[in-house]
């Protein structure tokens, strides 16, 4: 009787304990485990790339993985805090610069032993240590259609100061229906948008003109101060992008509709990067295309682009797999991985011994703009600021210039009042 008390309860908690099983670790008929890595990232055109790259090596590896991807209007952020509070962060996760590192740096593997780190000049390094690994190099800026710069006689590459910029657009507008133009500028502010202005072209108040490491403007900001000078040439730059989009892209339109109708040849400029590529090539875009010069400066001379790694992917310290994890990174880094993000997402290498090249336009002109020794501006001082500060106190400043609620005044002033709180 006691042996069948005692059978019946051994079956009781073995059935207990299936019913309960963790998601991460299954076992099947052959008793092997099966495990599975997360990757988390926060690029839309890379997923579907990524997870055939990520079958595969599963397959090889004996473990599934998971891409997961939170872009556009989604917040990466609000999704690693959920993750983490539910007892779920990712193996492998995406920092955009010391923003991320002080979110999760407690949570970060250090990564100074691996293969990898001596084959690029784009990891993430804090405090003596390496953290990330760099996804890719992408720039961004204006990307322009040199089909209609080339009709209205424009050379792109002089347009290196604010008065070169006002000549052009002023004689590209008096051209716009004869090149079949909606507006100069595809650019949006609203909601949700708020990382084009907020971000991106908050780079060029924080960094143009300067060095690559020249974090000057980004100090000054994190004591609540801003260089008042700078800053209202800065306005003009933005008064002057404003001026040449149109009501509907400025307020109303995604960035989705952004690529489309520059792909579509309905403005001259686009104010994004190299991952637009594939949007604007769907949507009939086969024309070449270029960076202009970013010229915030006012009459100041400006010759730069903003290039670099945009993003780094870093491991957690405490994930269950994490040698899995670390070999994951290892083996992407490779000829296999680098020629998938080269050839398949159209991204440039950030890896040394990668001798895949771009062959789409706009990755094209920027690795070569890169290789001809071109001036590069700061990728990563905008992501420096406080978590939320770009996004949630200056997108909407921006967009309330946009929209004609206040004047570029009042733009200057919020602007100052926004930075003052960082004290």
């Amino acid at each position: 009787m006691k042996k069948l008390v005692k059978l019946l309860v051994a079956l009781l908690v073995a059935l207990s304990l299936v019913a309960c099983g963790g998601g991460d670790t299954n076992t099947g008929d052959t008793g092997t485990e099966s495990k599975t890595l997360v990757v988390y990232q926060n690029k839309a055109e890379v997923t579907d790339p990524l997870q055939r790259y990520a079958d595969a090596w599963g397959e090889a590896n004996g473990v599934k993985v998971e891409v997961k991807t939170c872009t556009g209007t989604c917040d990466y952020g609000a999704g690693m805090k959920s993750d983490m509070a539910a007892g779920e962060t990712p193996d492998i996760f995406i920092i955009e610069g010391d923003t991320g590192y002080e979110l999760y740096k407690t949570i970060m593997e250090p990564l100074d032993d691996e293969a990898w780190v001596a084959n690029t000049d784009y990891a993430y390094e804090k405090d003596g240590h390496v953290y990330g690994m760099p996804v890719a190099v992408e720039g961004y800026g204006l990307a322009y259609n040199k089909d209609i710069l080339d009709a209205a006689g424009i050379d792109p590459t002089t347009l290196t100061n604010l008065p070169a910029y006002k000549a052009a657009f002023e004689k590209l507008d008096g051209m716009k229906e004869e090149l079949g133009l909606t507006a100069l500028v595809a650019l949006p502010t609203a909601d949700g948008m708020y990382w084009i202005m907020g971000n991106h072209d908050l780079a060029a108040y924080l960094s143009s003109g300067l060095d690559y490491y020249d974090t000057t403007v980004v100090d000054l900001m994190l004591k609540g101060e801003v260089d008042m000078d700078r800053l209202s040439t800065y306005a003009d730059w933005v008064e002057l992008l404003y001026q040449y989009t149109d009501e509907k892209m400025l307020i109303s339109s995604t960035n989705d509709d952004q690529m489309y109708q520059f792909g579509a040849g309905k403005y001259a400029f686009m104010h994004q990067g190299t991952w637009a590529e594939q949007p604007v090539a769907e949507a009939g875009g086969d024309f070449e295309m270029g960076f202009a010069p970013y010229a915030p400066l006012g009459d100041v001379e400006t010759n730069g682009l903003f290039a670099g790694a945009p993003s780094w992917y870093c491991v957690n310290k405490d994930s269950a797999n994490l040698d899995l994890a670390k070999k994951f990174l290892n083996d992407l880094s490779g000829e296999e991985g680098q020629k998938m993000y080269v050839e398949e997402i159209n991204l440039i290498s950030a890896f040394k011994t990668c001798t895949a090249k771009p062959t789409t336009p706009l990755a094209k002109a920027l690795s070569d703009w890169i290789e001809a020794g071109g001036v590069a501006y700061s990728f990563t001082n905008q992501y420096k600021t406080p978590d939320g500060f770009n996004m949630n106190k200056l997108g909407p400043i921006y967009n309330q210039y946009a929209s004609g609620s206040i004047d570029k005044q009042g733009f200057i002033d919020l602007f100052a009042d926004a930075v003052a709180t960082l004290k």
